[in-house]
């Protein structure tokens, strides 16, 4: 087992913090990965959750999938204990780990798939290619025809160095693996640099509104009076093109894709650079331009809209064959999914 070498400046005083923050109390950001009654269930998700992400996220949708599908909902994370959400993150993002998650995940889409008819998956963020490397597994169609599938916040499908690491690994810097990580802060002063570094984000439609603070949302910990998480682009970036390298297909098959127009880890990309990237593994996603940064996108109100078209999509498969009535390959900027059981 490697051991985490603190080199920076203050790093043991950062590290002592994090480590600290992992049994805090969360409102999202935990290893909750079932909701529901499976076997009363009309509507059936499967959560794949980010890089840095826990299958309890799947909650900030759950005001969504109720208000779109009806309360008879069975949410299924991705859950595996090499990621959970209380391990220090450098320990997650290994080979072998990876490896035991894209197992876990072709054991769960087979497991759905013996039980009900049809379900949907939900990717957040860069999940998407570790259901795509899991779902090359399967046969041609074998998924495509009986799942739909969502992308949420679509990240891209590799990791670039930042000018932060220069900055701060000196400060707070941890080797781990010969892989440098370092903590960047959360506040709404370092904004001009980066569009994800506010610790929190508004949402209101209508007379409705609501602060999301990130440190519900993903992990975070306090140290000097700020909050801050860990990083490493080298790290991160390895496992992604791992990851990648499995892809053996694209999703033959239509799906949605909520893009953040703002997102930070795109880097100043251009929207069709972005959509680009989604096409070359989604080529029939619908894909829909939010405004707001990676986090704040997943709002109820765009998630409702997601949801929506998933929906309507179902209801058009019910009255004829799978996509004679499916416009492909759209771009936007501004019957019920039944889930029995299989016998």
């Amino acid at each position: 087992m490697h051991s985490v070498q603190p080199t920076g400046l203050l790093a043991r005083h950062f590290l002592a913090d994090y480590r600290r923050s992992l049994s805090d109390y969360r409102f999202f950001y935990d290893d909750l990965a079932e909701m529901g009654n499976p076997d009363q269930a009309k509507h059936v998700f499967y959560y794949v959750p980010g890089i840095s992400g826990s299958p309890g996220q799947m909650r900030i949708s759950l005001p969504s999938l109720v208000r779109v599908f009806g309360p008879r909902v069975y949410l299924k994370g991705l859950d595996v204990p090499e990621f959970s959400a209380s391990r220090p993150i450098w320990e997650k993002y290994t080979i072998p780990n990876t490896n035991r998650k894209l197992e876990q995940i072709r054991e769960d889409l087979a497991a759905l798939l013996r039980r009900f008819h049809r379900f949907a998956v939900i990717c957040s963020s860069n999940g998407l290619y570790d259901f795509l490397a899991a779902a090359a597994t399967f046969q041609p169609g074998e998924l495509e025809s009986r799942v739909e599938l969502a992308w949420v916040s679509v990240a891209p499908d590799r990791f670039s160095p930042t000018p932060w690491q220069r900055l701060l690994f000196p400060l707070n810097g941890l080797v781990f693996q010969e892989h440098e990580w370092f903590a960047y802060p959360n506040h709404r002063a370092f904004r001009f640099i980066n569009p994800e570094v506010p610790g929190s984000f508004a949402w209101r439609e209508g007379h409705q509104e609501r602060r999301f603070h990130k440190k519900d949302l993903e992990s975070r910990f306090r140290c000097f009076g700020l909050e801050w998480d860990y990083i490493s682009p080298s790290q991160f970036s390895d496992i992604a093109q791992y990851v990648v390298a499995q892809i053996g297909r694209q999703w033959n098959a239509p799906a949605e894709a909520l893009v953040a127009a703002n997102d930070g880890y795109w880097q100043g990309a251009s929207l069709e650079a972005v959509e680009s990237v989604v096409r070359r593994y989604v080529p029939q996603a619908h894909c829909e331009f939010r405004p707001g940064s990676h986090v704040g996108v997943v709002n109820p109100t765009n998630l409702t809209d997601v949801f929506t078209r998933v929906l309507a999509r179902l209801r058009a498969l019910m009255s004829g064959p799978r996509g004679s009535s499916e416009p492909h390959g759209d771009v936007s900027r501004s019957g019920p999914l039944e889930s029995a059981p299989v016998p």
